[in-house]
């Protein structure tokens, strides 16, 4: 019976925009080659409805996009499943398994797996398993959860199937081989990559490279945080963005992290990598130097995971290393492995330091299973194209901090992009926002820090600078909460928002308010100050309620100012109140973009 399961496929179909998705479907495959199953994996697009009626086992990673859309490379197969035409009985022979990975911080928290999930269950699919959701904001991080989910899944794929599926730890291949060269004096090895066309999509395999044009401080010096617009040039690219986009730009490593990871793994920076036919990312060269692998494309500081530490033990050779990462790997040890990794955020460099037996025995083969490619960030847009249609602005916090262990950090992305000069290439591309601004209400922005960057773009968009505005003119009201900690310190675009006559601005100065700082005061404030307003604002007149900013707490403490507003304004019990934002948010009228 084992032997019969082992001639079965198991489709692993992932919808993923900025390739977390990818990556866990992934991790879901070498599992499943664990335990003698034969994977298939791929994008969902290349999947279709006909394919999957053929198909027993299924397992579907996907994340969400935008205002609750499905990534990109899933659009075409979702339209397919969501035809009239298809039967009830259309995947009775389908055993199939979601997860989904989001935020639980938006409205929308995995919206498109749980559609998923309801849609396969509608045409006939057996779901194997509940629909499994993973969390950004869970205490341990959402890899705490996709590692649980996928050890359940085979669990209920065993029980399901009636058959014994024991996990071997055998040492499987790497899943990318290359060759590593000495440079020849002549030899001239180039990042870039020919296309036989232009590109029409740029996506994460596909960046398009532009550069900066810009880069100012917004913050005052004496500010403790640095505070930055970005300018970047897009000429060329056909690139076109609104207000609420998102732009996904590729880091850079810096040089000292650089050495550090060459003299860690002993590598020649001058040395030429050759991938000839791995399937790595398209947007990597099939021959680059080693410098240039280390510098642009491997995420040499990234947070080391469960499956990092189950691949080492195939190579330390001190027992008390073993062990260590034997424990880390183990489902039993992963509130150790988030003590020592995730809660001091101890980077993949510096574990190398601590476990000296995986330096000297490491195996150059395995470099890409341990050390993943460096993945995206996103910035929401501050600029409105219509004003400057071959540049884009993003405003940033260039993120510092100190670890509990008492070591200083910085964001990767942030810090380069803080240090760049003018005409520093960035490889970047542009998805959709979650953010839906109607065109004939008005709009309650809540921004507070750089979660006003989004609005910036919006108050670009939509701003009148005539007084009185003209009939021809969209006149609409704009209505922005800001707040940052005092006004000569992070009030980043006073003087340009003052321009606007359609735009009210509404502060909250958090240290500005008494001598000794005692009182602060937030946005969440301000809403309940101009309740009046604000009520008739959203009640009367249709208003679109909009949060964007940090998702620690100031999320919740708004929700619940504007719950206090709807329930003094519309005369309302407390539970009615709610009821009423929750219809907000049912209706669109309540959005948030939060990090």
């Amino acid at each position: 019976r084992i032997q019969i399961l082992f001639e079965m496929e198991l489709v692993v179909a992932y919808g993923s925009e900025t390739g977390t998705s990818q990556a866990v479907a992934e991790h879901l495959v070498r599992e499943s080659e664990y335990r003698g199953i034969k994977p298939i994996l791929l994008p969902m697009n290349e999947l279709s409805v006909e394919a999957l009626q053929k198909k027993q086992l299924a397992a579907f990673i996907c994340s969400t996009t935008g205002d609750g859309e499905e990534p990109r490379n899933m659009k075409v197969l979702w339209r397919s499943l969501l035809r009239r035409s298809l039967r009830p009985n259309t995947f009775t022979n389908l055993n199939f398994a979601v997860l989904g990975l989001g935020d639980s911080s938006y409205a929308k928290y995995n919206y498109v797996a749980k559609r998923l999930y309801r849609r396969l269950q509608n045409l006939g699919g057996r779901a194997m398993m509940e629909l499994g959701l993973a969390d950004d904001q869970h205490p341990q991080g959402s890899d705490y959860l996709t590692f649980t989910w996928v050890t359940t899944y085979f669990t209920n794929l065993s029980t399901h199937l009636g058959v014994a599926l024991p996990r071997t730890y055998t040492l499987l291949p790497p899943w990318c081989t290359f060759t590593v060269t000495q440079q020849e004096p002549r030899d001239k090895v180039s990042r870039d990559i020919p296309r036989d066309e232009p590109q029409a999509v740029w996506d994460k395999d596909h960046p398009f490279r532009g550069h900066v044009v810009s880069n100012q401080r917004v913050t005052s010096e004496k500010h403790f945080q640095d505070v930055r617009v970005i300018g970047l040039d897009i000429s060329g690219s056909n690139i076109t963005y609104s207000a609420g986009d998102i732009v996904w730009i590729y880091p850079e490593n810096d040089k000292d992290s650089v050495q550090r990871a060459a003299d860690l793994l002993d590598l020649n920076l001058d040395s030429v990598v050759d991938f000839k036919d791995s399937p790595i990312p398209d947007h990597i060269p099939r021959r680059v130097l080693m410098r240039d692998l280390l510098t642009y494309y491997l995420d040499i500081r990234t947070l080391p995971t469960r499956f990092f530490f189950e691949l080492s033990a195939n190579f330390v050779t001190d027992e008390l290393e073993r062990e260590k990462c034997e424990e880390f790997a183990s489902i039993e040890g992963q509130d150790e492995l988030f003590a020592y990794v995730n809660r001091p955020r101890r980077h993949l460099l510096e574990v190398l330091e601590d476990f000296h037996s995986l330096r000297k025995t490491f195996n150059m083969s395995y470099l890409f299973d341990l050390i993943p490619f460096m993945k995206p960030r996103g910035f929401s847009i501050a600029s409105a194209q219509s004003l400057s249609p071959n540049r884009m602005e993003i405003c940033m916090a260039v993120v510092r901090y100190t670890t509990n262990l008492k070591i200083e950090r910085s964001g990767i992305c942030s810090a380069w992009l803080s240090r760049s000069s003018v005409g520093q290439p960035v490889s970047m591309f542009v998805t959709t926002g979650s953010f839906k601004f109607p065109h004939d209400r008005p709009i309650i922005m809540v921004g507070p820090g750089t979660g006003c960057a989004l609005f910036r773009a919006l108050i670009q968009e939509r701003g009148v600078t005539e007084t009185p505005p003209s009939r021809s003119s969209p006149a609409q009201s704009l209505i922005l909460f800001f707040g940052c900690r005092n006004a000569k310190g992070d009030y980043f675009f006073e003087e340009e928002w003052s321009r606007y006559s359609n735009l009210t601005v509404i502060t909250a100065f958090s240290r500005d308010n008494t001598s000794d700082n005692t009182t602060k005061t937030y946005v969440q404030h301000r809403i309940t100050e101009h309740s009046a307003r604000v009520w008739d604002l959203i009640h009367n007149e249709g208003a679109q309620f909009c949060v964007a900013g940090n998702s620690k707490n100031m999320p919740v403490q708004v929700k619940e100012a504007l719950v206090s507003v709807v329930e003094k304004e519309g005369v309302m019990g407390r539970g009615p109140a709610y009821q009423y934002v929750e219809g907000l948010i049912k209706h669109g009228r309540y959005n948030t973009e939060t990090w």
